[in-house]
């Protein structure tokens, strides 16, 4: 008679590889765009720095860089105009503008427009949304850029945690006596058994981590419902003021005034060296009832963004969330956000959760592959649901990895000036990805498919290598001059994929097999 726990622990094991199997292009999307975004300001600047180099001088000063903009544009004085500050890394600065909503159109709010802004000449240099390869990374990995997506992502992080959980339990009797055990000496499915156990152990804190915050994030709208109706009665204004979210909505008085002194604000903010000031908005701006609020990071505590709201006609302070006046809520959700995208410490904790994130990604397709083994060998899972499984399997996870890299590529070589441009990166990267899962269903050698996809991949990657030095040398060495790394620092890491998939490939050794069987053909033929 079986034992009641023997059958618990059975019904979890089946119950885990199955969430992991119907999850698992969809987790590996999210890991894999997720590690790629850690590194989002770097990728960012390798894509606008050598079109737009800057050189370290005096910055303008802020008032004449927005007011020549607000001259420039047709900009809604009725709504808020942000600018995002520049930084050591980031030296333009960002401006959005709400423009006047055109007559016979419904929106409620007009076209807004982000200009990328040279700090010492003060030209609109280009659109911010032109260059969106890292943008749109960021987003596939909290969306999937679908509309939607964000609970979608949420649920798949709850199946996520549940699969973490039960992998425990499957694991627990043997969770501390084959902690590093890894039979390299046994055959395939064991090793990848071991390798598969192996990651899922080491990477747990990380992972559980990752599994919470995505919960918290992305189906936070669902305990936020629950608050407004069953515990406010519907009084949602509270509700953000009670977890510390401050908003102001005064009318304007329409009477204007003279905006020096909100500038003068912003000046003795950025000279304070506990705080890095983030970005400045601006509520009924050139009126008697403008606003400022100043975001930032505290630069001496622990995961503390500040937040100040200043009335610009008397300088008063209305309102600040700092330290020394925090709201619990809001401090426990920027906690979670700093360990989500590791920005706590230096570039060093970002690389090992990108390594981290790396490995789950491996721990993920073989997963896959283990399920695909157990399942032929069973044979009570049809043939057509296993040629789905590992066409998603090698064209779905290795297409993304094949889509990243051509939209490296075209976010390289297309003009700055092109129509469109951020159009073309999205459907260079989403045809890369569905031709890859095409031709996993094609291809019937599928090890030399994955190698010749890893290898094309490399040369992508290497191309890309190619044409920065072409199009923009002279501009790459102004930009190492003045100090400007994180460009050199993303041409690394696209020189550590090469070397890393030149690997791959080899341990595969699909290709001098081929050889040696085109060898033996000719051998055959020509005896014959």
């Amino acid at each position: 008679m079986k034992r009641p726990q023997n059958k618990l622990i059975k019904n979890l094991t089946e119950s885990h590889s199955w969430i992991g199997v119907i999850i698992s292009p969809l987790l590996f999307l999210i890991f894999w765009a997720g590690a790629v975004t850690l590194f989002y300001e770097e990728v960012k600047q390798w894509a606008v720095l050598p079109q737009f180099p800057v050189a370290v001088q005096q910055e303008l000063p802020l008032q004449e860089i927005v007011e020549s903009k607000l001259a420039q544009h047709d900009f809604d004085y009725k709504e808020h105009l942000m600018v995002q500050m520049p930084s050591e890394h980031d030296p333009y600065y960002k401006v959005y503008l709400d423009l006047v909503r055109e007559e016979g159109k419904e929106d409620e709010h007009g076209e807004v427009v982000s200009l990328l802004i040279d700090p010492n000449t003060g030209v609109s240099v280009a659109d911010k949304e032109d260059f969106f390869l890292g943008d749109f990374l960021y987003q596939l990995h909290y969306n999937l850029n679908l509309p939607g997506g964000t609970y979608l992502v949420g649920i798949i992080s709850l199946f996520f945690l549940f699969a973490l959980v039960s992998g425990v339990f499957i694991h627990a009797k043997k969770f501390f006596k084959h902690f590093f055990l890894y039979r390299h000496d046994k055959n395939r499915r064991d090793k990848l058994l071991d390798l598969h156990n192996v990651v899922g152990v080491m990477t747990l804190p990380f992972t559980l981590m990752y599994a919470i915050s995505g919960l918290v994030f992305n189906l936070a709208i669902i305990y936020q419902i629950a608050f407004v109706v069953f515990i406010y009665q519907g009084d949602q204004d509270t509700l953000f003021k009670d977890a510390g979210f401050t908003l102001f909505d005064e009318p304007q008085i329409e009477k204007t005034i003279d905006m020096s002194g909100a500038y003068q604000i912003i000046d003795e903010v950025r000279a304070r060296d506990d705080f890095h000031l983030r970005n400045v908005i601006f509520y009924n701006y050139g009126d008697e009832a403008a606003i400022i609020q100043l975001r930032g990071n505290d630069l001496v505590n622990f995961s503390q963004k500040d937040e100040f709201f200043y009335r610009v006609k008397t300088g008063e302070l209305l309102n600040k969330t700092d330290i020394s006046n925090y709201n619990v809520f809001r401090k426990g959700r920027e906690i979670i956000a700093t360990l989500h995208f590791g920005d706590f410490a230096g570039v060093d904790v970002r690389v090992l959760y990108f390594i981290l994130s790396l490995a789950i990604c491996a721990m993920i397709v073989i997963g896959n592959m283990l399920w695909l083994d157990k399942r032929v060998l069973q044979q009570n899972v049809t043939q057509r649901s296993i040629s789905i499984i590992r066409g998603l399997t090698l064209g779905g996870c290795g297409g993304l990895v094949l889509a990243t890299a051509v939209a490296f590529f075209i976010e390289r070589v297309l003009p700055a000036t092109m129509l469109n441009r951020a159009d073309w990166l999205v459907y260079s990267f989403v045809g890369s990805l569905l031709l890859a899962m095409v031709l996993a269903y094609i291809v019937d050698d599928k090890k030399r498919y994955l190698a010749q996809m890893i290898l094309a991949t490399v040369v992508i990657l290497a191309v890309t290598l190619v044409a920065d030095w072409i199009l923009f040398g002279a501009q790459l060495i102004q930009l190492w001059q003045s100090g400007f790394q994180s460009v050199f620092a993303v041409e690394v890491g696209l020189l550590l994929f090469i070397c890393l998939g030149l690997w791959v490939v080899k341990k595969l050794n699909v290709f001098k097999r081929l050889q040696a069987n085109n060898v033996a053909s000719t051998g055959v033929f020509e005896g014959s």
